[in-house]
């Protein structure tokens, strides 16, 4: 066996034996703890099911300080329908590893939602209430939420469809509280909500892909 063969085998250079066992026994160690990889299915609906639960908590903190309208949901059962379908399959869909068609299905449902909230509105009424209001509001309630999947993104890898449904579902929050809470016209709802909507599902995909992901799973 020729010189150059030998210096190809054992272990790079630099590490001692000692250095190896030690990282071999953080490795046992750590599968000791962790023999079984954590289910993605778990955290798909955990997360979901969270997000769902902070927008009947906007609901109902809405209601009991009279800015939601609970009477205004039978006028706006389709949008907010789409919207809710939106939040769970969302969710569902940007942790799912490889459900590309899935995917697909819901970016389509979130277009539709998007499309719906502007054409159920009409002229809509006046208010007194500054309109900024509404896109404040909405970014406010927006945040837990976008924190929630922002948290359930980082044990996976990154990737564009991933973040964008994500922060969608994180978004839908605030529209659905702004379906019950303002009778303003499209034109309102496209800048104000639609729009505040659209930046929170921006920064998703700004802080998710800034932030390292604890794993790189797909």
């Amino acid at each position: 066996m020729s010189g150059g063969d030998q210096r190809g085998e054992g272990p790079p250079a630099g590490l001692t034996p000692a250095a190896i066992a030690r990282a071999r026994e953080a490795a046992l160690e750590e599968l000791r703890r962790r023999p079984r990889a954590p289910s993605w299915r778990r955290d798909a609906v955990g997360t979901a099911l969270a997000v769902l639960g902070t927008t009947a908590l906007v609901l109902g903190l809405g209601s009991w300080f009279s800015i939601v309208d609970i009477d205004r949901l039978s006028g706006r059962l389709v949008p907010l329908g789409l919207l809710v379908a939106l939040q769970a399959l969302g969710v569902y869909a940007a942790i799912a590893p490889g459900k590309n068609l899935l995917r697909r299905i819901v970016a389509v449902l979130a277009v539709t939602a998007m499309g719906a909230i502007v054409a159920t509105r009409g002229a809509g009424a006046s208010s007194a209430t500054p309109a900024i209001a509404c896109s404040s509001s909405h970014l406010a309630v927006d945040l837990i939420p976008l924190g929630l999947v922002l948290f359930a993104l980082r044990r996976f890898a990154w990737t564009l469809d991933r973040s964008l449904l994500a922060g969608a579902a994180a978004a839908a929050t605030g529209a659905i509280a702004g379906e019950l809470s303002c009778a303003r016209g499209w034109t309102h709802v496209l800048i104000h909500h639609i729009g505040a909507g659209l930046l929170i599902v921006v920064a998703c995909v700004v802080i998710s892909r800034m932030r390292k992901p604890r794993s790189f799973a797909p």
